[in-house]
């Protein structure tokens, strides 16, 4: 069992698309606190904060692609 580390932490919108980024990479992904959204209906706020987690083995390479995706997003990408 790896040990996970967490490479973001966002509001649940964001963090699906960050998933989705970093799955389509290859990269096993998964997302701590989505559940408190999904019971409670907290999309925003505190309560709607999830974070973004890899395996410490591809910890880097998330890294890079994440800051990619800002940069991107800072752009009007």
């Amino acid at each position: 069992m790896p040990d996970w580390v967490t490479v973001a932490v966002r509001e649940r919108v964001e963090a699906m698309l960050i998933r989705g980024l970093l799955a389509a990479a290859g990269l096993p992904v998964r997302l701590v606190g989505e559940a408190l959204g999904e019971i409670y209906g907290f999309h925003t706020g505190p309560l709607g904060i999830v974070q973004i987690q890899v395996p410490a083995a591809v910890t880097e390479q998330a890294r890079q692609i994440l800051g990619g995706f800002q940069e991107e997003s800072k752009n009007g990408g």
